[in-house]
């Protein structure tokens, strides 16, 4: 027994070398999205050999080892087809090198892959608390499933040994998991960073560029309007006039924007509900629309009290939902859902718009770049500037004629 315990913790260091070596050497960029990724499948792959090959016996047939671990993070941190991979090579293990009836691995692993499929839709919106607990049921009952199989088998003496192993298991899943999380936090982190820095130093050149070219241009106009006022012009003249003039203004307001990158954000927050500032931006955005087939389907709870400046937060949100109204174009619907969840406040700003590209979303909200041939991009940088000035963070999910949904997390305060 002793010595099976010891081979036991030599699967748990088999299994967990590789993944530590994929935390330090291997890690790939998109971890939020589903996408294949084909390092974690390789280390999961080498992870679930390992442990297959040097499996422990105990009783008199069976054998014991660690492959729900790399199933399971195939799964939920890497991708379905990433699992499917791992199931079929478990399950080919099984029936060519363990004599497994076919049948009833098929069913075993078949049970075991729908559970972890439906988990993984939702597992990257759980909170950490919520995926261990969802983790530990899954261990637990593969443990409790597998005690009753031994007990109607005859094989009651065994139960004790696999809830030792199947402890030993568990703890290492743990290990896992913040190993994974810690890793998505490390990643997130470098971003924010990267991002921040970017804002600042664009922000600075940006706005002293602005101020430079904001002078000449207020004179300009200033002679302009001198000349429109001049009665020998005919009206060609005053029309070319006319047209300037608003070329200018229109300057003007670009370089205002250019202006805002670098401005400090608001320290002086206060109190305030942030379902009175949403209707009122979505009764104006509904204005906006009304000479297009372009309907707002809002669904705002009560009592979102959140801390910041109302003005900032117009700011934000008529910038975000104008966006989703040009990325529709002529007809469409854009959803706006604000709720609390988990001490957060959640606004949701979803279009069924053109939709964006991979490469798009990892640019978004980088100053001046943008998906609109006539957009500078500094309106959605500002946008990120003053949620994240908030405590906040602003997440987007889009495909490519599907449409874009904007997920904006906030800090709540009590009532």
């Amino acid at each position: 027994m002793l010595l099976n315990i010891g081979h036991v913790l030599n699967q748990v260091l088999i299994v967990l070398f590789p993944i530590w070596f994929y935390h330090l050497f291997l890690r790939e960029e998109g971890y939020k999205n589903k996408r294949f990724k084909p390092k974690l499948t390789i280390v999961l792959v080498l992870s679930l050999l390992l442990t297959l090959v040097f499996s422990v016996p105990y009783g008199d047939h069976f054998v014991y080892d660690l492959k729900i671990i790399p199933m399971i993070i195939a799964f939920l941190y890497g991708s379905t087809l990433s699992g499917i991979i791992i199931v079929v090579l478990s399950v080919l293990y099984k029936v060519l090198f363990q004599d497994g009836n076919l049948l009833m691995t098929i069913v075993n692993f078949g049970i075991a892959t729908g559970l972890l499929i439906v988990t993984s839709k939702k597992f990257k919106e759980f909170s950490l608390t919520a995926k261990l607990i969802s983790i530990s049921l899954i261990e637990w009952v593969i443990t409790v499933t597998r005690s009753m199989w031994l007990v109607q088998t005859n094989n009651g003496e065994e139960v004790v040994t696999i809830l030792i192993y199947s402890f030993i298991s568990w703890l290492t899943l743990l290990s896992v998991v913040f190993i994974f999380e810690n890793l998505h936090k490390q990643i997130e982190l470098e971003y924010k960073v990267q991002r921040a820095e970017t804002i600042n130093v664009v922000g600075q050149l940006a706005a002293s560029v602005a101020h430079e070219v904001r002078n000449p241009m207020t004179a300009v106009r200033g002679f302009l309007q001198l000349m429109r006022d001049n009665k020998n012009l005919n009206e060609s003249q005053k029309r070319y006039i006319n047209i300037s003039l608003e070329e200018l203004d229109h300057s003007q307001s670009i370089l205002t924007e250019f202006l805002s990158l670098a401005k400090p954000s608001t320290t002086d927050l206060h109190k305030i509900n942030l379902k009175d500032d949403l209707d009122n931006i979505i009764e104006l955005m509904r204005s906006y629309t009304n000479f297009q087939a372009i309907s707002i389907v809002a669904s705002v709870e009560d009592d979102l009290f959140i801390k910041g400046d109302s003005s900032e937060i117009k700011q934000v949100f008529v910038n975000l939902m104008k966006n989703s109204i040009e990325a529709i174009g002529k007809s469409g619907k854009v959803k706006v859902s604000a709720y609390k969840r988990n001490g957060d406040v959640i606004v949701e700003i979803e279009d069924n718009g053109q939709g964006m590209s991979e490469l798009q979303l990892k640019y978004l909200g980088t100053p001046f770049y943008s998906t609109k041939d006539k957009g500078t991009g500094v309106g959605l940088s500002v946008a990120y500037k003053i949620i994240h000035a908030m405590k906040g963070s602003i997440k987007v999910d889009s495909k490519l004629g599907e449409g874009t949904k904007f997920y904006i997390q906030l800090p709540t305060v009590n009532e």
